[in-house]
């Protein structure tokens, strides 16, 4: 796993050949500046095997200082990654 936090998008790809894993579960959570934390997105990759973790259509993001990010992949098994929001 690969990821950006200066876009907020994340790359899944098999460890040994680099090939993309498309359809790969990603699960994220947010810890908000006062501390709480939420459910924030979920989705698949795609093609490419890249899902973009940040973008909601809300300003939900302004209130976020870390993410915590699963991924899960039937044939690859699961990750846990914590990530910063990108810097505004």
């Amino acid at each position: 796993v690969q990821i950006s936090e200066n876009y907020g998008q994340l790359r899944v790809a098999d460890q040994a050949s680099n090939q993309p894993l498309p359809s790969s579960y990603v699960k994220v959570y947010a810890q908000m500046k006062n501390g709480t934390v939420s459910f924030y997105k979920d989705g698949y990759t795609d093609l490419r095997g890249r899902f973009d973790y940040t973008s909601l259509s809300t300003n939900a993001i302004d209130n976020v200082s870390k993410f915590s990010i699963l991924i899960l992949n039937e044939q690859a098994g699961a990750l846990v990654r914590e990530a910063n929001p990108p810097k505004r």
